[in-house]
Parts: structure tokens; C-alpha cells; sequence
């Protein structure tokens, strides 16, 4: 197995749909804590109303926040359940299509506005995902 690896078991699984017009970020973050989720892989399908996101500007250490009140369909996402400052965390990328199939995406932020969200989460038992600053890249990771 490659060195930083770790072998991990699955947990219990997840299946839903959230309420039109809930912050998606929000509502994942939520019903994780709410079930003890502490580490898991989220998958979600549907639409949003409005979109917010960001790029991760690497020279410079820092996110640049994007949004687009556009409807979007939700043409890909895929993220993670780790703790950080001891809650359960979404870090997620998603990429948005727009009526013309123009896509815009980055790494999530609080403020994606659901029009329809279908999720699974794939708790993830075996291992514990904690994030911490990581001095190389600026960011915090387990």
C-alpha cells in the first residue's frame, strides 16, 4: 500500500433527499452531526438556485470566493466528511452546468441554495479523519 494510505472499512449508509431552497453545504454538515458522522464520502445529484464556491489560489495561500445567482444543474460533487475544531466538516467540489452547458466549480462554500439535492453518504469506520494546518500548502488537512 502506498506510504500515507490507510486501509478503512465502510460504515453505515446514507440516503436522501434535502429541502428545496436549504443551503446544501449547511444541511450535509448538519444531519452529520446530528447521526455522529465523522468520516464519510457524500455524493450528490440534483440542482441549485445559486451556486457558491471558491478557487484555492496556491501561491498565495488563500481562496477566492465565486458565486452565480444562475440556476445550475449539479453535473458533479464529490467530498468528504473529516472533523475539524471537533465537528463534522464537508469539503466538497463541485461542478455546476448552466442552461447552455457551461460549467463553473471549485471547492464548496456555505450559500449553494438547493432546488433539488438527492445525497448519499458512505460513512467511512477504521479511521479517524482530523484537520490540521498543514504549513506547505496553507490549507487544513487530515
Amino acid at each position: 500500500m502506498p506510504a500515507g494510505l490507510q486501509e478503512v472499512t465502510a460504515g453505515r449508509g446514507f440516503v436522501g433527499r434535502l429541502e428545496t431552497g436549504s443551503d446544501l453545504v449547511v444541511e450535509i454538515e448538519r444531519f452529520c452531526a446530528e447521526q455522529g458522522v465523522m468520516a464519510a464520502q457524500v455524493v450528490v445529484i440534483g440542482a441549485v438556485r445559486r451556486a457558491r464556491y471558491a478557487y484555492y489560489e496556491q501561491d498565495d495561500h488563500r481562496y477566492r470566493e465565486l458565486e452565480t445567482d444562475t440556476h445550475h444543474e449539479i453535473v458533479g460533487f464529490t467530498g468528504n466528511i473529516s472533523l475539524r475544531d471537533d465537528r463534522p466538516f464537508l469539503h466538497a467540489h463541485g461542478t455546476f452546468a448552466d442552461a447552455s452547458g457551461t460549467c463553473v466549480g471549485g471547492h464548496l462554500l456555505r450559500g449553494c441554495e438547493v432546488f433539488a439535492a438527492e445525497i448519499m453518504i458512505r460513512e467511512i469506520a477504521g479511521v479517524e479523519l482530523v484537520r490540521m494546518p498543514d504549513a506547505s500548502t496553507g490549507l487544513a488537512l487530515w
